[in-house]
């Protein structure tokens, strides 16, 4: 069909050529500051859990509020360590319609504010480590903390620590310290540390070596740990992979002095290191029935048998917070009495005291050394849980927290 010419005539091209742009004074944008507001509170980062059921998390809700307590200081936390005390506390958290709760109960950071009545040598800036013990509060797995001097143990950093080794060093130091205190030792005592690799037993070692000058200690740990426990001080340590039946062998060795070991080889030897005398100490780092049951046959009269942890055998992926105060440790303390023994459940005292500023020094003249097992990103707790839970660690497993 061919096109109507008539409507060729309707269509008319435009050829008026495009308008001209029309120049426009260039303004210039200028960015201005807000006026100043208020702060009022000091945004945390915080790893908190709600049950054993569930995974930790991060919140970002639990900010501290400004101004802060007269007599109360905030530190911004560079390290904490994971206790098996953090698991014993969240295993005893069975529901599910509990608020959020800290993980962590040491700490080492840096003051960033201060209190109007805070009394004592603490300024802005000042380098510190310290407990935090609160089971049923925050912890210390948190990007700053409030803490109240007169109530929480805190001291001054320890000069030519890391950051890993000042904030792991105080429960440690302290159960150490408070057990060996209760005891009469002197540098002839015959002492054993069962759980000699622990973290306890290995601080507990070096204080024997360096307050107390004792030359005679026996430490019960795996072999792959012997070396770990002699570089701290142990005379002899006896492999309780090689030998299970641990009572026997210190039944041979306080009556005959003579341990049976064995070489890199495999080949019996006989050990001869330790005198053949009682032990007038046993501190037992591990638990359960089997040591406590036959002491009478390797403890001296008058001697002490000190446990920190209790009659069951430690188990941090099932243990609960104080489920080691049960009524036979009561009576075993009545009948070791009769026996002529001291049997003791050592409860941590966590108050501020005269131990903390002892521990400082030490450390900081190389007197004793906080062992550290391995270090994690506050990020990989998961992996820090495991290690802590496997009971192998040599030493404190500590986690690095990001500043925030």
């Amino acid at each position: 069909m061919s096109s109507d010419p008539a409507l060729k005539n309707l269509v008319k091209v435009n050829d008026t050529p495009a308008p001209v742009e029309i120049k426009t004074d260039e303004v210039h944008m200028k960015r201005v500051a807000r006026p100043l507001r208020h702060v009022k509170n000091i945004p945390t980062k915080q790893l908190v859990f709600y049950s054993k059921y569930k995974e930790p998390q991060f919140t970002y809700d639990l900010p501290i509020k400004l101004p802060i307590p007269a007599r109360a200081i905030v530190v911004q936390v560079r390290a904490a360590p994971l206790n098996p005390l953090d698991l014993k506390i969240i295993n005893s958290y069975t529901s599910n319609m509990n608020s959020e709760r800290g993980i962590g109960r040491e700490y080492a950071g840096v003051i960033t504010n201060i209190g109007s009545k805070v009394t004592g040598d603490w300024k802005e800036g000042d380098e510190v480590c310290g407990l935090y013990i609160h089971p049923n509060g925050f912890g210390t797995l948190c990007s700053s903390i409030v803490i109240y001097p007169s109530e929480d143990a805190i001291v001054h950093k320890p000069k030519g620590l890391s950051w890993e080794e000042a904030s792991s060093w105080m429960i440690t130091f302290g159960t150490a310290f408070q057990a060996l205190a209760k005891c009469k030792i002197s540098k002839d005592s015959n002492v054993l540390i069962n759980g000699g690799s622990s973290s306890v037993g290995m601080m507990a070692i070096q204080l024997l070596k360096q307050s107390y000058h004792t030359e005679n200690i026996v430490a019960v740990c795996s072999g792959s740990a012997i070396p770990l426990a002699k570089q701290v001080g142990a005379k002899l340590c006896v492999n309780y992979k090689v030998n299970p039946d641990v009572p026997h062998v210190l039944d041979v060795l306080t009556t005959t002095g003579v341990y049976k070991d064995y070489d890199d080889q495999g080949n019996p030897i006989e050990v001869r290191d330790i005198p053949g005398k009682k032990f007038d100490l046993i501190l037992d780092c591990v638990g359960g029935y089997k040591l406590v049951e036959h002491c009478k046959e390797y403890l001296a009269n008058g001697g002490s048998y000190i446990t920190t942890v209790g009659d069951y055998h430690f188990n941090y992926k099932s243990d609960l917070y104080n489920s080691w105060n049960n009524v036979s440790m009561g009576a075993r303390s009545w009948f070791a009495g009769v026996w002529n023994m001291k049997y003791l459940k050592l409860e941590f005292n966590k108050k501020p005291g005269d131990w903390i500023e002892v521990g400082r020094e030490m450390l900081e003249a190389g007197e004793i050394t906080n062992v550290i097992d391995s270090t994690y990103d506050w990020k990989e707790y998961a992996a820090a849980k495991r290690k802590v839970e496997s009971g192998h660690a040599h030493g404190k497993v500590v986690l690095k927290v990001e500043l925030f």
